[in-house]
């Protein structure tokens, strides 16, 4: 466990260099952008073994939380990824040379398609889920089950504000 704390270092200069700024609300930001990379690092470790980046893990966890038969319309899959069109057809493209996902017809949209989990993408997912389970229990095994509740709300309600802030 690190023993200097990374935020109190950046507010130690924040408040020698703006002493009369109320910066109370921005050491929760940072500490969320520090966190941004260290939930980056954890993801990466977690996936690695598996050949998978978090994007691959995003679509597969994606078109396995729709339920079986496991496919979406890649506008489908931009949209609930956020994501741009051409990212979207990367990602695709990256899953489809790893054999987890297929495309097929659209039965719907004559000129459209669909993206599908194969045997293989589901089982992958599969692996990823459970590794990211483990590596999430042992991260926050310390943690009681009122503090982890506690936790919980506490980001709850910053994602919330984070979707509702007009800027957003």
């Amino acid at each position: 466990m690190k023993q200097q704390d990374w935020v109190a270092d950046i507010f130690a200069a924040w408040e020698r260099e703006f002493p009369d700024e109320d910066t109370a609300s921005l050491k929760t930001i940072t500490r969320l952008a520090r966190l941004q990379v260290l939930l980056a690092s954890f993801q990466q470790r977690c996936l690695a073994p598996l050949g998978l980046v978090i994007s691959d893990f995003m679509v597969l966890a994606a078109l396995r939380r729709l339920g079986a038969p496991y496919q979406a319309s890649p506008s489908t899959l931009y949209n609930v990824l956020e994501r741009s069109s051409g990212g979207m057809t990367k990602m695709i493209k990256r899953l489809e040379a790893m054999r987890l996902v297929e495309r097929l017809p659209d039965p719907a949209d004559g000129r459209g398609s669909l993206v599908r989990l194969t045997a293989a993408g589901v089982a992958m997912h599969g692996e990823a889920f459970h590794a990211f389970a483990q590596a999430s229990q042992g991260l926050l095994q310390d943690a009681s089950p009122t503090r982890g509740k506690e936790l919980d709300r506490s980001l709850e309600y910053l994602v919330t504000a984070f979707e509702n802030h007009p800027d957003g």
